[in-house]
């Protein structure tokens, strides 16, 4: 069954950014930018005529910029508390892919899943539905699943099942539109951070979307020009996994917002982004949202400011 949905999307913060200074600002696919460029060398001073106590003064050297950025935490040795040191099952961030084109899935204890393709740094498809797991096995029960770009169509899902190894793959198919849907995922470095709510406070944000978060979990801000207010929650209160749980509802007023009055839900975690030019790596916070009804998603992925 064809259907028709709003989209409210977000430009991808680019999966190579530039951290220079101060600290590191989202880029995006369509303006790549940098909280500060290197100095320029200082230009040399003109050579005196050499005396025999006297010698050509040598070029000021270049400063060097800094670069800000983490280490990720290890699936080998996960921090504690974190989703890789106690999770259970099919439950965690899971990816495949890499750079503009990747995949990124959420599974929740409640075996909600939720995914989002990007090709180029923007989405492509993206997929909510729920799952009945097994010890090493699933099966779809019930999901939608949105393709892009060109239209704003969803088509249920069905017939969707496959296994996993707890901690390291996740495969199967799915049937929509008719065509069969392929999943193969591995496990994210994302699920061995250990967080707390205060993890996500704090502004963060990419073009057209502004997200200030509370050390409660209140959000409020803009998402793709839509005035949104609620919560970032995390999905399993009082623990240290890194999965939340986003719930926004929309201003009414102001013609740019094309789901004005919607609330949207669904999940959200911190992954890693590479830093060019080194082996660090900087925090975002990724999430696929849509309303119960499915007449709108939105997504993004925001880089702290």
């Amino acid at each position: 069954m064809k259907n028709n949905a709003t989209l409210v999307s977000s430009l991808l913060a680019a999966p190579v950014l530039t951290a220079c200074g101060g600290g590191g600002g989202g880029s995006s696919p369509a303006a790549t930018s940098a909280s500060s460029s290197a100095s320029s060398p200082s230009a040399a001073s003109a050579p005196e005529t050499a005396g025999p106590d006297t010698a050509a003064s040598a070029p000021a050297a270049a400063s060097t910029p800094t670069v800000t950025g983490e280490t990720p935490p290890s699936l080998t040795s996960p921090q504690a508390g974190s989703t890789a040191a106690t999770g259970t099952g099919a439950q965690g961030v899971w990816s495949t892919g890499s750079g503009y084109d990747k995949t990124t899935a959420f599974i929740d204890p409640q075996d909600n899943i939720s995914y989002l393709s990007t090709v180029s740094g923007y989405g492509s498809a993206e997929f909510f539905g729920v799952a009945t797991a097994t010890a090493s096995s699933w099966t779809l029960t019930s999901g939608v699943q949105y393709f892009y770009p060109g239209s704003s169509t969803y088509y249920l899902a069905s017939s969707g099942s496959g296994t996993y190894t707890a901690k390291q793959a996740f495969a199967g198919t799915y049937m929509a539109n008719g065509t069969p849907q392929t999943v193969a995922w591995t496990y994210d470095a994302a699920n061995a951070l250990a967080v707390t709510q205060s993890s996500v406070a704090g502004t963060w944000a990419e073009t057209g979307t502004s997200l200030t978060i509370g050390s409660d979990g209140t959000l409020s801000g803009t998402i793709s020009n839509c005035a949104v207010a609620g919560t970032l929650m995390l999905t399993t209160s009082g623990s240290s996994q890194n999965l939340y749980t986003m719930n926004v509802t929309s201003g009414t007023t102001g013609g740019s917002c094309a789901v004005a009055g919607k609330t949207l839900s669904g999940n959200a975690a911190i992954v890693f982004l590479p830093v060019t030019g080194s082996t660090l790596y900087t925090r975002t916070i990724l999430f696929v949202i849509h309303s119960a009804d499915n007449s709108a998603l939105a997504y993004g992925q925001v880089s702290k400011q």
